[in-house]
């Protein structure tokens, strides 16, 4: 009777019966045979060190990080595929300025007639646009909007009007609870004003510029001024 017997070597060195034990007996390594090529299809538990464990399809290529995009892919345009408002909080620009200073002064489509510049006060340096008829003055409301006095009333605490007709500016105050002067003398009642004059109203100077007057009016196209 023929006895079959395979020798064989485990990583660990130790030698054994390959037809008898599929692992090494003595420490449980998968079997070594050094002059088996790779990929022949070894015995059960056979380990070729030359092949990668798992084959071609789990090879890992060191250079390449494990979920990283391909070194050429594009990136994605954000500018093409985000809608235009989006970052926006619902349509406010975070990254719109005031073109004035205080936050207040007629913006919309009525035609300027003179402007308020702060030359003290919080919100020194700020310029506010007048429109005709009545303009309110407040710390958070109104026309004119200046911010940080404490003492102005949040709205309606003075008045400037422009006259089309007459082509004349006024001030005087409304419903505020702290007097304001002109030219350093404490108006009760509206009167009239004129370039450069300055309105006091709490802790702030106003300088009052006029557009209109003699030379320019908005009102009538027959003489091409008004």
């Amino acid at each position: 009777m023929e006895i079959k017997t395979t020798m064989t070597t485990c990583p660990n060195g130790h030698h054994y019966d390959g037809a008898k034990h599929a692992a090494c007996p003595y420490c449980g390594a998968g079997s070594f045979t050094p002059t088996e090529a790779p990929g022949m299809g070894g015995g059960a538990g056979s380990f070729t060190p030359t092949e990668p464990l798992g084959g071609a399809s789990s090879a890992f290529t060191p250079t390449e990080a494990p979920g990283a995009a391909a070194p050429n892919a594009p990136r994605p345009d954000f500018g093409a595929t985000m809608p235009p408002d989006s970052y926006r909080g619902g349509g406010v620009d975070p990254f719109a300025v005031e073109t004035t200073i205080g936050g207040g002064g007629s913006q919309g489509s009525e035609p300027v007639v003179g402007w308020l510049v702060c030359a003290e006060g919080p919100v020194r340096g700020a310029d506010f646009r007048l429109h005709a008829g009545y303009n309110y003055i407040g710390r958070e409301a109104g026309d004119v909007r200046l911010r940080g006095d404490a003492q102005i009333s949040r709205q309606n605490h003075a008045m400037i009007a422009y006259d089309s007709s007459e082509r004349a500016y006024f001030v005087g105050p409304a419903a505020g609870r702290n007097l304001i002067k002109v030219n350093g003398k404490t108006v009760l009642n509206a009167i009239e004003i004129h370039s450069y004059d300055t309105i006091s109203i709490g802790s702030t100077k106003l300088i009052f510029v006029a557009l209109c007057g003699e030379q320019f009016g908005w009102e009538g196209p027959e003489d091409g001024n008004g």
